[in-house]
């Protein structure tokens, strides 16, 4: 295991999707130790997007695209948050607290942003770059997942899609995933896309006009490979079927 703060899959692939995985990884670099925090508070999603790096790594090689994952827990620091957003390195993330980032000093943050966040949000920025050099058009696709519930609440929504003002690919998507029988599918539920909270889609796609998709799955459909597959292919579908249609 190296220490780099993302990992690239399918580098060179042609295709004009770019798949982003903010929170693809549980690891903490090893001089962060494990933040104060016991082993087992790593498997949960506190530490990650369970699902997320199997499903984008699967979508790679579907459509023959780069993905890039963040390589660091989002409790080391979220790579999809602003500088000044609370929750880049949270003190408490779903009532449990994180030892390590209580009262963490501006140098310690600016470190961590410096270190782990920006480094691969300039991958990102290099994919898209290649991309339009070569004169595509990027998509941005950018993968998380979710709990079945939070505090109490269950989320039905096996499936979601995240969007702001640009409804370009958001409507045609909800629409294919409609169209299968036998799934409950999110619209801006249980998350929206905010660009006031969001940090990769607004600044790599939204900022440039980019056609882009925000996805969500939840967390017990895709936590093992079998659930990583069907999911995977299922959207891969609705994705080839959206991208023809919007030519």
């Amino acid at each position: 295991m190296t220490d780099s703060p993302y990992r690239l899959v399918n580098q060179g692939g042609p295709s004009p999707i770019v798949i982003i995985c903010d929170h693809a990884s549980n690891r903490v670099p090893a001089a962060y130790g494990d933040l104060g925090l016991p082993k087992a508070a790593f498997e949960r999603h506190i530490a990650w997007d369970i699902g997320a790096a199997a499903i984008s790594e699967i979508l790679a090689r579907r459509f023959n695209a780069p993905a890039i994952l963040s390589e660091v827990s989002r409790l080391l620091i979220d790579c999809n948050r602003n500088f000044e957003d609370p929750g880049l390195a949270p003190a408490v993330s779903d009532g449990t607290e994180v030892p390590a980032n209580r009262n963490l000093s501006q140098a310690a943050r600016r470190k961590r942003w410096r270190t782990y966040h920006q480094p691969y949000h300039e991958a990102v920025i290099e994919t898209i770059e290649r991309k339009l050099a070569g004169g595509q058009q990027p998509v941005l696709l950018s993968i998380h997942s979710m709990t079945p519930s939070l505090r109490g609440i269950a989320r039905p929504w096996q499936i979601a899609v995240c969007w702001a003002d640009d409804r370009r690919l958001s409507t045609p998507m909800l629409a294919a995933l409609r169209a299968r029988p036998g799934i409950v599918v999110g619209d801006n539920e249980p998350y929206l896309l905010d660009p006031r909270e969001d940090y990769s889609v607004p600044v790599h796609a939204m900022r440039r006009g980019l056609k882009h998709l925000q996805i969500e799955f939840r967390q017990d459909e895709v936590a093992a490979s079998a659930g990583q597959q069907r999911w995977a292919d299922l959207f891969g579908d609705c994705l080839e079927e959206v991208l023809a249609l919007a030519g």
